[in-house]
């Protein structure tokens, strides 16, 4: 008796067929809420009047002082370009004339060879001295011929040429040109020691001992200490805030060091390229910066009255905040005035029951919360 025999390709059908069916019936397994209802275990829905808890903080109007930060660098008002009155070697210079030494006020900081210019005081006194002589000549001649007319001709006003009026004159300019040249040969031996009226720093210096230096050549550059202050870029909002800006006070934070200062001045224009105005600040400890250097700066601005400072987690997209009002979602825009480190200030506006802190998921308007103070 003959097997039948199924072909190979038939039973890999017929396989393939058993598998899917395994996986069909697991398919329609029941679901984890069939079985929960099987169980006799009923869901709640979620419905509109689940309330979402928030954290709010209340605000109220009060007075709120401005405050302005930024950041800026010191600078040199101007520097100086140091060249001589006068012509002569050079035969002393100071230790702290060299790039990057600070003097003193009428500290000496080189000297000229002074020989030329004693013995042109020593030649302006003996100008001086001989035409004092010759002023004391002509006095006594015109004393002489005075009381010469009188005796011949008495009771007659004695007339300026026979007074020698004329040459006494002259006699009295000489002295007076005399003494000028005297002042001036004393004026430009005081000028071979040089020093300058203010505390400064040296930016350059090319003076050595043994230079020729001659009148109007430049030997060095400095600055005076009085002229550092704080340059600050400030937006014209932030410039509006602060007015009136000139006289506000200011702290400026470089690095271990902070220094007081006063705004001095504001730039005329904008920015070509920023389009923010520049403050200058003047510096009540300008010894302990130096010019370069970088800092941040807060600038102490108006008290301004009847404004709210709106805690920074408040702050929604585009300046907006949520308040609760009657336990329920409200959006609001208040009018933001300045950003600081504690918060915002804005305009006085309706904060309801509070302002939510933080983010809410799937928030809307007229959602209803449970709110609680933060």
């Amino acid at each position: 008796m003959k097997l039948f025999r199924l072909p190979i390709g038939i039973l890999q059908i017929g396989v393939i067929a058993v598998v899917a069916g395994v996986a069909f019936y697991s398919a329609q397994a029941p679901s984890e809420e069939e079985i929960l209802e099987a169980g006799a275990i009923r869901i709640a829905p979620r419905t509109e009047n689940d309330a979402v808890y928030v954290s709010v903080a209340e605000l109220k109007p009060k007075g709120n002082a401005v405050e302005v930060r930024g950041t800026g660098s010191i600078v040199v008002r101007n520097s100086i370009d140091l060249v001589l009155q006068l012509s002569g070697r050079v035969v002393w210079v100071s230790e702290t004339f060299r790039k990057g030494g600070s003097f003193a006020a009428g500290q000496s900081l080189l000297r000229i060879d002074p020989k030329d210019f004693e013995l042109a005081v020593a030649q302006a006194e003996a100008d001086r001295l001989a035409a004092e002589s010759n002023y004391q000549l002509a006095k006594a001649e015109s004393e002489a011929a005075i009381a010469n007319y009188a005796i011949l001709n008495p009771e007659k006003e004695v007339p300026p040429l026979v007074a020698k009026t004329p040459q006494l004159e002259q006699a009295k300019a000489q002295i007076a040109a005399a003494s000028a040249r005297e002042q001036i040969a004393q004026l430009d031996l005081e000028r071979t020691d040089f020093s300058l009226p203010f505390d400064g720093r040296v930016v350059d210096s090319e003076a050595e001992v043994g230079q020729f230096l001659t009148q109007g050549q430049k030997f060095g550059e400095v600055f005076d200490v009085a002229s550092i202050e704080a340059a600050v870029p400030i937006s014209p909002r932030d410039l509006e805030i602060l007015q009136p800006v000139i006289g506000r006070r200011a702290s400026l934070i470089l690095g271990d060091t902070q220094v007081q200062a006063t705004v001095a001045r504001v730039s005329p224009n904008l920015d070509e390229r920023t389009r923010f105005a520049q403050l200058y600040l003047s510096l009540e400890n300008a010894g302990e910066v130096y010019p370069g250097s970088f800092f941040n700066a807060l600038i102490e601005g108006p008290r301004l009255a009847n404004t709210m400072l709106l805690p920074e987690a408040a702050e929604q997209i585009n300046e907006s905040v949520w308040v609760v009002n009657n336990g329920r979602l409200k959006r609001a825009q208040p009018t933001f005035i300045n950003r600081q480190t504690s918060g915002v200030i804005v305009e006085r506006f309706d904060a309801g029951e509070g302002v939510v802190l933080g983010t809410v998921p799937g928030a809307k308007e007229g959602m209803l919360v449970m709110s609680g103070s933060d």
